[in-house]
This record gives C-alpha cells, sequence and structure tokens, in this order.
C-alpha cells in the first residue's frame, strides 16, 4: 500500500491512526483527510511545473469545488496555492481559507453583478464567459473606480483529434468541448477583443481554458495547448499585439491511481504528473513560438483539483447488519450506515465498484466469502456487488479509498439523512474540519406557514 494507507498489526491506519479506532471516536459514516498527503500532492506539483516552466511564474490553482473545507484551504494557502471558484459560496470558502484574493481565479457562467462587483472590489480575477459578463466588469470597475483583472475563457476547436471522451465514451472529445456550456463561443470572442480595446476599467490579463477529465492521452492534451494557442494569436492580431500575462490550462488531470467515480473508460496507462508537464509545457512553449510569439516572462496556471485530493481522502463506514439467502437463491449482503447519496454515485453498481475498499479492522484478512455490501437508504443501494471479503461480523469497519475529491461535496439529506461530517488526520492527531449534521440540520430549512 502507498502513504497515507497501511497496514500494521492487521488493521488498516490512516497516516498513523488506525481507522476503527477513528470509527470509535468519530462515529460512522465519516469523511478523513490526510493532511500530510494534501501537502506533499500541492508540494509535488508546485515543484514540477516550476522546473518545466523556467519561462515565468507558476501558480497552482486546485479548484475548491474537489474540496470546499475552509480547514483544506487553509492548509493549500500555507503551501501558496490558489483556487479557482464558482460562485459566491466558494469565494467566501476561499477568503475564509485565506486564500490570497490575486490568486482567487472567479469562473463559471452566469457570474451576476453582485459576484462580479464583489470580485473586482477584493482584487480577484475574473474569468470571462460571455459579453455580458464583460460587460459587467466595465460598469462596476467604472462604479468601483477599479479596473478589473479578467481572462478569456476561450473553447478551442480540436477537430484535429477524434478520440473519445473518457467521460462519456459516446462522443468525441472535440464535441464535447463545443457543446458544453463553458466557454466564449469563437465568434463572440473575437468580437468581446475587438470590444475590450476601447474599455477604460478592463485589465486584459489571462487566456483560460479547461477540457475537463476526458483522456490521459498525450496527444489530446497536445491538440489543447496547440488550438489554445492558435486562439490566442487570433485574438493577439485583434488586440493589435496583445500578449496574455497568464495562461491558465485548467485541470482535468487525473489523480494518482484514477479511480475518479465519474470516469467510464480506464484501465489505460497515461502520464505521469511528471509526463504531463513536460507535454504541457514544451507544448505551450514550441505553440507560442510557432504562432509568433514569445513565451517570456508569461504565468502558467494550471488547477489540477483532483489529481491533488483524490488520494487524501477516505470514507469510513460501519457494517449494521448481515443477512444470507440459501437454497434456491444463494446470495449475501452487508448493510453499512453509508450510502450512495452520501458519495455521489448510483445506486445499482453490478458492472463495477466505484471505490476500492478494505475491511479496516481486518485489513490482513483473507477474503472467504462472497457479499453484496449495500447502502442505508429506501434506494437499491448496491455499492459493491458480489465482492469477495473477509467474514464480516456487525460492527465491522468498511473502508472507502481515495475519496479526497469530489465526493463529500456531491452529499444529500435523502431520506432525511445528516450528512456526515469530515476530519483531518495529521501524524496520530484526528480532529473535526466539518461536523456531522443533525436532524435538526436537515430540518432548519423548513418554513410552515401560520395558517397550517
Amino acid at each position: 500500500m502507498e502513504y497515507p494507507l497501511s497496514i500494521r498489526g492487521g488493521a488498516l491506519h490512516f497516516e498513523d491512526c488506525a481507522v476503527h479506532d477513528l470509527a470509535k471516536q468519530f462515529g460512522t459514516p465519516v469523511f478523513a483527510v490526510s493532511e500530510t498527503q494534501l501537502r506533499s500532492n500541492f508540494r509535488n506539483y508546485s515543484q514540477i511545473y516550476t522546473r518545466h516552466w523556467p519561462e515565468g511564474e507558476v501558480l497552482i490553482m486546485p479548484s475548491i469545488k474537489a474540496n470546499p473545507n475552509i480547514a483544506v484551504r487553509r492548509i493549500l494557502s500555507e503551501e501558496g496555492a490558489g483556487c479557482d471558484v464558482f460562485g459566491f459560496g466558494e469565494l467566501e470558502c476561499a477568503l475564509r481559507g485565506n486564500v490570497a484574493p490575486e490568486k482567487i481565479s472567479v469562473n463559471g457562467s452566469i457570474k451576476d453583478r453582485e459576484l462580479v462587483r464583489k470580485a473586482i472590489d477584493i482584487g480577484a480575477h475574473i474569468v470571462l464567459d460571455s459579453p455580458r459578463e464583460l460587460d459587467l466588469c466595465e460598469e462596476e470597475g467604472r462604479s468601483l473606480n477599479k479596473r478589473a483583472s479578467i481572462s478569456f475563457r476561450l473553447k478551442p476547436d480540436l477537430s484535429d483529434i477524434d478520440t473519445v471522451s473518457d467521460y462519456v465514451p459516446e462522443f468525441s472529445i472535440h464535441f464535447m468541448t463545443q457543446v458544453v456550456k463553458y466557454g466564449i463561443p469563437t465568434r463572440e470572442l473575437m468580437e468581446m477583443a475587438h470590444a475590450v480595446r476601447d474599455m477604460q476599467y478592463i485589465d486584459p490579463v489571462g487566456i483560460h481554458v479547461h477540457m475537463g477529465r476526458h483522456s490521459k492521452r498525450p496527444e489530446v492534451w497536445r491538440s489543447l495547448v496547440r488550438n489554445t494557442v492558435k486562439l490566442i494569436a487570433e485574438i493577439s492580431k485583434t488586440m493589435d499585439g496583445w500578449t496574455p500575462q497568464i495562461i491558465n490550462l485548467g485541470g482535468g488531470m487525473p489523480s494518482r491511481f484514477d479511480l475518479d467515480t465519474d470516469v467510464t473508460i480506464k484501465g489505460y496507462v497515461g502520464p505521469t504528473p511528471e509526463e504531463m508537464a513536460v507535454i504541457l509545457t514544451s507544448t505551450l512553449r514550441s505553440s507560442i513560438e510557432e504562432f509568433g510569439m514569445s513565451a517570456q516572462g508569461i504565468a502558467l496556471a494550471i488547477e489540477p483539483g483532483r489529481a491533488i485530493h483524490c488520494d487524501t481522502g477516505i470514507h469510513i463506514a460501519k457494517v449494521c447488519n448481515l443477512k444470507n439467502e440459501q437454497g434456491s437463491f444463494n446470495h449475501r449482503w452487508a448493510e453499512i450506515d453509508s450510502s450512495q447519496m452520501f458519495l455521489g454515485v448510483g445506486g445499482a453498481n453490478f458492472d463495477s465498484s466505484k471505490f476500492e475498499f478494505l475491511i479496516a479492522n481486518k485489513a490482513d484478512k483473507a477474503p472467504r466469502e462472497t457479499t453484496d455490501i449495500v447502502g442505508m437508504t429506501c434506494n437499491l443501494e448496491v455499492l459493491f456487488y458480489q465482492v469477495m471479503t473477509p467474514d464480516l461480523e456487525v460492527d465491522d469497519i468498511v473502508t472507502l479509498l481515495y475519496t479526497g475529491s469530489y465526493i463529500e461535496p456531491c452529499a444529500q439529506n435523502f431520506n432525511a439523512l445528516p450528512r456526515p461530517g469530515m476530519i483531518l488526520v495529521k501524524d496520530d492527531i484526528a480532529e473535526w474540519i466539518k461536523r456531522p449534521e443533525t436532524v435538526d440540520d436537515v430540518l432548519a430549512r423548513d418554513v410552515v406557514p401560520e395558517r397550517i
């Protein structure tokens, strides 16, 4: 096993804490995050990209949506991270997480006037997604007498590749990156580039592009970068030789074990983080030169949210009940106190499991029985179908591995279930960083009219 997981004395450990002891101390279900792994992952990305992009500053800006927790963000802020945010909630989380405003990138479509004004006022960077947002920035910048720092979010044409999406394999990546709502349609982009030259309160400093986790294949990423630079060259001509100060290539880098629940096509080897950095930086460098520009002084930003967070987390649950059918239909079920509703996955995982798992208190025991591990709601909830486990007993601890990105943020309250909390583990210390909900929390927003 690889850090932060290890098996000692037959028990699964997370950093230096026995997972079954965490279950006793904090209750189940619960999410846990490794502080040591989080810091290590960020430092690794920062060092790799700094080494391969000497032309300018490197900005590592993991999207806050991957794990929107204030304590987690403060750890990353201590390491020097910026972040990508969507909407007021994530912006507030970033600020409370001590992210420096100039390292915050306000992204996403449908930004309203209030969000634009807040971003300009605090000095955050705004990634434009439409002509309307450009007008809002100019208007609110004038009102505040401050210039809005902006980037254009591009939709590069990837028609030079015919690779299908790992995420939605029914469609090509070219189609998916064009049909997606995010990004400025190229026709409107050129109109914005022309208009921005006459605006007094707009500071057009950068370019942003985000493909997402569509592929690990090097040719896909090379196409993304080269076609992004091709669009930059067109913008540069429209803006009288303008060159971006920042090029943000977004996220979508695969996580270490590439076990993300939203990816359909897995099982093929992709680039390591180092190899991916070489692909991105060398293609960016050569493409900038090809289109007659200079890379010197250009800052490179990336947003490896899933890649930084995925292997930092585990989810801990308890076996609450066992069932066994024998006769014409032989089947076993282990009912745990977690749910697909807490894990952001479907409830009919007959083809393959979304997660790897271990029985924390029997981590060295050989598998002996075939069991369905099922969740606690009234849904089907087949989390693991016909998997091999040690002999299971009530109160055994089931641990789902690599749940650090995009899992806890998707938890919901189906069946009026309170959502799990989250703990932070550092060496042999574990502390709450998000308390578990109560039933009162679940019902707190309900309003009963006086007439009822």
